[in-house]
């Protein structure tokens, strides 16, 4: 009995097709879909500075006095090919913060190495901070909404978790209704550094100061170390393809000196509340959804079609095969 020697080379070319299906879509994708050395992003920012200590006595102020300065934030962030490798993307982060006649609050260079696949946190000789951990800069690609994301903050060299609360869609530029996934964080740990530019160390005279009251057993000339603690109350929108961070909906910052060791709680001292423009976050939705078709054809129709035309060839094959064989 003979059978279709071009029904059987069919079939076994429609089942190689098929079989490379999964190892395109985990084994070929991953590679493909990798953090470029493409990036360059200006985020803007609008917010308040608000000061609940004189800066100069650390005093206390009255509610009514609080001291409320207004910001505009601009942070960039770009590849650095020449510090980067195949394997980890280097990203350099400059922030300015400016208040009235441009007088500038805080300013800053970063580098951040991140895993080109995952986008998390690498350790490596290129970034200022080694042992960042979770995420900074994006969520890497395909977010999953059932996942806990740590996001890392450098001023208390701790992570928190952002959760997925809810999907919306947004507006760009060229682009409408695009849906962004919404995750929220909040956090309060110790800060590694003092905020705001304030004293690490405090003289005796400025704890009683800041507590109101002068009978604290401090000298008052000798210094004592302050232990700040931030609290962190954040609404991001990320992009679910990309995962890039489009939009910071709200990002509320409070620092506090920690005085419950005397039974005063916790003190706020300052807070720094901003989020992202609308105008920005227009722009930065266009930017991503113009990855896209890249991603789409990486990502899905790559996969499909190699499905479709093997189990087409497949189908093909044994119809040829089974006819050969009734001829016979």
């Amino acid at each position: 009995m003979k059978h279709s020697k071009a029904g059987i080379a069919l079939i076994i070319v429609g089942a190689i097709l098929i079989a490379l299906v999964p190892i395109w879509k985990w084994g070929i994708t991953p590679h493909l879909t990798k953090i470029p050395d493409s990036i360059k992003t200006t985020s803007v920012y609008e917010g308040t500075l608000a000061l609940n200590v004189d800066p100069n006595t650390m005093a206390v102020l009255p509610p009514e006095m609080t001291v409320k300065i207004p910001l505009s934030i601009e942070r960039v962030d770009t590849s650095d090919k020449a510090k980067s490798d195949g394997s980890t993307a280097v990203i350099k982060e400059t922030a300015v913060a400016q208040g009235p006649a441009g007088k500038v609050f805080l300013s800053y260079t970063k580098y951040f190495a991140i895993d080109r696949a995952t986008a998390q946190n690498v350790a490596s000789k290129e970034a200022d901070v080694k042992n960042r951990k979770g995420y900074s800069i994006a969520l890497g690609f395909s977010v999953d909404e059932k996942k806990a994301y740590p996001y890392w903050d450098d001023d208390t060299a701790t992570v928190t978790n952002l959760r997925f609360v809810k999907t919306v869609s947004k507006n760009g530029i060229d682009y409408n209704n695009v849906p962004l996934l919404m995750f929220k964080a909040s956090s309060e740990a110790k800060m590694v550094t003092p905020p705001l530019g304030l004293p690490s160390q405090i003289p005796g005279s400025g704890i009683k100061s800041i507590l109101g009251n002068q009978n604290l057993p401090f000298g008052d000339t000798q210094n004592y170390p302050i232990d700040y603690v931030k609290f962190v109350d954040a609404t991001l929108l990320i992009d679910q393809k990309e995962g890039s961070i489009v939009d910071v909906n709200s990002y509320q910052e409070t620092y506090s000196v920690d005085a419950t060791a005397l039974g005063m709680g916790k003190i706020k001292i300052g807070s720094l509340t901003y989020s992202q423009t609308p105008e920005n976050v227009a722009k930065a939705i266009d930017d991503v959804v113009k990855t896209y078709p890249l991603l789409n054809a990486v990502q899905i129709y790559i996969p499909v079609i190699l499905l479709g035309i093997g189990l087409i060839i497949l189908v093909i094959g044994f119809f040829l095969f089974f006819r050969k064989k009734q001829r016979t």
